[in-house]
């Protein structure tokens, strides 16, 4: 097994400068239940980027050097496309660690990789404390990161947001979907000092499929379907007062919250615009999905955090 400490050489100045629309990045994470693991990459250029040389890699819990590059080889993205890589699990009687990924995830996938465990040591088997990134050079050279490199032993997750029934610390890396954000046009080329889900991803439930295979960047756009699933946008997310503001290109018939059980704790079905301002002061800290329906009788949801 090859380890590389990608921190021996200084972890505030790792790798090469940021650059705009002109690299590979991580446009979208799947941190699902059991094996339900994907990493989507996009192609921010307007040339196809032939992957000979990159790789995936994990650094688990918090540690400061990663298991084993998945090299990318042979797959080519073209521009401003992305390539969905996906946990190899498909046995359909597999169990535990063997369990299959859900159909839909298996549908959506360009790639599978890393069909064995091998103790952990391959990027797929990531969970919501394990930094993710694209490398090139044999690891020497960063390309993205999801995640900060070397939090340390013990280390939860990041971007806490309340507890759960037993007083468990809840963490947005953790059994969610992240999409990053269409302002986001570059890969994270150092290792930052800190790392907020929040500031580049917007965060949905776990074991959402639906936006794999297409990725909205300011780059470029590709892929009408996304467009048309992800109709309306809310801010700020975090709420980070007491008003979520509900924005859409097309009008607003209702709007429904419900809490993690499925249980409604607002509702409207009388707007008809294509912005809406909702109280949310009696939430408590949390996560919720907000469903939004519109006038032509179709429905979207998303999760949002107070």
């Amino acid at each position: 097994m090859k380890k590389l400490l990608l921190l021996s050489f200084s972890v505030f100045a790792l790798f090469t400068a940021k650059a705009q629309c002109n690299q590979v990045f991580i446009s979208e994470i799947v941190e699902g239940w059991s094996n339900n693991k994907a990493v989507e990459i996009y192609n921010s250029t307007n040339t196809a980027v032939n992957l000979n040389g990159y790789g995936l890699v994990r650094f688990s819990n918090g540690s400061t050097a990663y298991g084993s590059i998945t090299p990318l080889d042979g797959y080519t993205i073209a521009a401003h496309d992305v390539i969905v890589v996906v946990l190899d699990k498909r046995d359909s009687l597999g169990t535990g660690l063997e369990a299959p990924v859900w159909d839909e995830l298996a549908a959506a996938a360009d790639l599978f990789v890393n069909p064995t465990y091998d103790a952990g040591i391959w990027p797929l088997y990531f969970n919501g404390n394990d930094a993710v990134a694209i490398v090139t050079n044999n690891g020497q050279t960063l390309i993205d990161l999801y995640g900060r490199i070397g939090e340390g032993t013990g280390f939860g997750g990041w971007s806490s947001y309340g507890t759960d029934a037993t007083g468990a610390t809840l963490y947005a890396s953790t059994d969610h979907t992240q999409i990053r954000k269409s302002t986001v046009t570059t890969g994270v080329t150092t290792n930052p000092a800190t790392f907020d889900v929040f500031a580049q991803y917007d965060t949905l439930p776990a074991n959402t499929f639906t936006f794999l295979g297409a990725h909205t960047c300011d780059c470029g756009v590709v892929g009408t379907s996304e467009i048309t699933e992800r109709a309306f946008s809310m801010y700020p997310n975090p709420v980070s007062g007491d008003v979520l503001n509900v924005v859409s290109s097309k009008n607003i018939r209702s709007v429904r919250i419900f809490d993690n059980t499925g249980h409604i704790l607002f509702m409207n079905g009388t707007i008809l615009d294509r912005m809406t301002r909702i109280q949310t002061g009696s939430l408590a800290k949390g996560a919720y999905i907000i469903e939004v329906g519109f006038e032509n009788g179709t429905f979207n949801r998303q999760t949002f955090i107070k």
